[in-house]
């Protein structure tokens, strides 16, 4: 029997490095912690987030792999729009654990709960800073293939603009997939993967990771921000069957040029979206919403 308590982590020194000091939010599969550098200087220690499989899952191959796949995928990739991982290993248990940067603001699903819907040029920026993530990840070899507000975390930096932060490759698609083995049946032919509400009608068919599928997941992201609710709702089935079949409402905020760009996004053929996620981010630049915006893209 495992103890599940998300505190009995407290304490414990990563790698010799990093110490946990609080438990701060639980998840799914994982437990996120506050852990400072013990190695650091000083009064003040820097801060760092780390996550750690939960207890319960040690046995469970499906959690172990997806936590695994985070970690592949994350430490591919480099850029300022998705989560900074630095570390990752294992206790003596075998439970394994990550370190990453440890961020401040909200995620875009509590936003949206508490604003309804966003104001057309903040939605815009804020997908544009998502597609630029996106792009890193496919230049990389990344899809993530589980892109929705959750994962979307909005960082408030000292200037007070909000800064994307893209979160959770659990579920990602990684090309030279090392296999059934090793990825815990994750990224399988003909397994639907990912939430129904964001997910385009041939990832819910089994369809392997491909860049246009986060781009159909970013459309319904940024429709999501625009309207105060997704396109399509229902059970698992009947969503899919949407997704393939029916056209979402029209727009009712945003100018003829924004919804044209959502129309190009969410088109149902992969081969009709845009070809990248930098071709659809210079899309949403050229309306007049997206017009005149501030990034800070390295």
């Amino acid at each position: 029997m495992h103890d599940s308590s998300p505190n009995v982590f407290v304490g414990v020194v990563l790698d010799g490095r990093y110490r946990i000091v609080q438990h701060i939010a639980a998840g799914g599969v994982g437990q996120l912690y506050v852990a400072e550098d013990v190695r650091a200087r000083g009064r003040v220690k820097p801060c760092f987030a780390a996550k750690l499989l939960r207890p319960e899952h040690v046995e469970d191959d499906v959690a172990r792999a997806r936590f695994a796949r985070e970690i592949e995928a994350s430490m591919r990739i480099e850029h300022p729009h998705v989560l900074t991982m630095y570390d990752h290993g294992k206790l003596e248990t075998g439970l394994p654990y990550f370190v990453a940067e440890l961020l401040s603001g909200f995620d875009l699903a509590d936003t949206l709960e508490l604003t309804r819907w966003l104001a057309p040029t903040r939605a815009v920026d804020i997908a544009v800073q998502i597609a630029t993530g996106l792009s890193a990840a496919h230049d990389a070899g990344v899809v993530h293939r589980d892109l929705k507000p959750e994962n979307v975390f909005l960082v408030h930096g000292k200037d007070g603009r909000e800064h994307v932060k893209l979160l959770d490759f659990g579920l990602a698609w990684i090309d030279d997939d090392p296999g059934e083995a090793a990825s815990g049946r994750l990224t399988l032919l003909r397994t639907a993967v990912g939430t129904p509400e964001y997910m385009p009608p041939e990832q819910a068919v089994g369809d392997v990771g491909r860049p246009s599928a986060d781009i159909y997941a970013l459309g319904i992201v940024l429709y999501e921000m625009l309207t105060g609710a997704v396109p399509f709702e229902g059970s698992r089935q009947e969503v899919a069957h949407k997704h393939a079949h029916d056209e979402p409402a029209a727009l009712v905020r945003g100018s003829n040029e924004l919804g044209d760009v959502l129309e190009k996004a969410l088109a149902k053929d992969p081969s009709m979206r845009y070809e990248s996620a930098m071709e659809m981010a210079d899309a949403l630049q050229s309306t007049p919403e997206g017009q005149g915006l501030w990034l800070a893209i390295e």
